[in-house]
């Protein structure tokens, strides 16, 4: 059966560890999502974003089952249509990925839509023909793909489904251990804690393209305000960069930045995480920030992040 996620030893990515330490945290059954400074496993979170990055299509049901069998953890983009089921759906309508509609209904708010308005619409045909079969998907039907399958994990990024309708969903189907929720909305996992004790969150924060300076002092405040709440409710925190690797310093926010950020995170027992929004084609922007001490990544290129944490050949190796 394959892992979860990727249990494999790369020594740039973790703290040191003594011979002996490192011998007992193999000796005992680890916390999959315990970080390495709480004698969690030497292991590489990888999300899908959008459950298939740039490969697969957007929240369908076959790249999620796509992703698991890939060995990575998707993530799941949770609205709401107009008569209240929960779906996995990313846009805010169907224009980008919706085929064989009138352009008016392309536009309308998915939040104005009934599921039976909507659950025909081949949301596939936009990455080729091959997934001209792949339908959106509920919420339900994917929590219902994990039942008993514990392997699989699933980030799920809420975008207006509330984090009590998901919580009460994972219970039904008893996968709640096996959600990673994420936000950007501090609150929002706090209430998710709450609510569902027994699952992880991903708090996620981003500077959308302020420059480096600014991007860092914003980012740097966000941090001040989590650090006087003591971190409490996180799992896991990302940092959005960008990166052009043809400069000296690739990041925005800056290589010191990411650095500190990392130690701040760490020291909370947290599992520090990047997402590239730029570059994250190249294997070489994953060893970079691993040398920063990231330590899990959200791609939309999975097999150049796998090659990047050296978890997978280069095509030419």
């Amino acid at each position: 059966m394959k892992k979860p996620f990727f249990l494999l030893t790369f020594a740039s990515l973790i703290l040191a560890f003594t011979a002996s330490s490192a011998l007992r945290a193999e000796e005992r059954t680890a916390d999959p999502f315990a970080p390495p400074q709480a004698g969690g496993p030497k292991a590489v979170l990888i999300q899908f974003h959008r459950g298939g990055g740039s490969v697969r299509p957007d929240n369908t049901l076959e790249t999620f089952l796509w992703a698991w069998g890939m060995g990575g953890i998707p993530e799941a983009d949770c609205r709401l249509t107009k008569d209240g089921v929960a779906i996995a759906f990313h846009d805010g309508n169907l224009q980008r990925l919706g085929r064989g509609i009138s352009p008016e209904m392309q536009k309308m708010p998915i939040s104005q839509l009934n599921w039976e308005e909507i659950k025909n619409v081949d949301v596939g045909s936009y990455m080729g023909p091959e997934y001209s079969t792949q339908r959106i998907s509920t919420i339900e039907a994917v929590f219902a793909s994990m039942k008993d399958r514990p392997e699989r994990l699933l980030y799920v990024d809420e975008k207006g489904a509330t984090p009590e309708l998901i919580a009460k969903l994972a219970e039904k189907y008893g996968v709640q251990e096996q959600i990673i929720f994420a936000s950007t909305n501090y609150e929002l996992i706090v209430n998710w804690k709450k609510i569902a004790p027994k699952s992880k969150a991903l708090h996620w924060m981003g500077s959308w393209g302020a420059a480096k300076e600014d991007s860092e002092k914003m980012l740097q405040a966000r941090l001040d305000k989590l650090e006087e709440a003591g971190f409490a409710g996180i799992d896991i925190l990302q940092i959005h960069v960008k990166t052009d690797l043809s400069k000296e310093d690739p990041f925005i926010p800056g290589s010191d930045f990411m650095r500190r950020a990392g130690e701040q995170v760490k020291k909370h027992g947290i599992i520090f995480q990047s997402l590239s929004w730029t570059q994250g084609d190249e294997p070489e922007t994953y060893r970079r920030l691993i040398e920063l001490g990231v330590q899990s990544f959200a791609t939309d290129w999975p097999e150049q992040c796998l090659e990047g944490c050296g978890l997978k050949k280069s095509a030419d190796q």
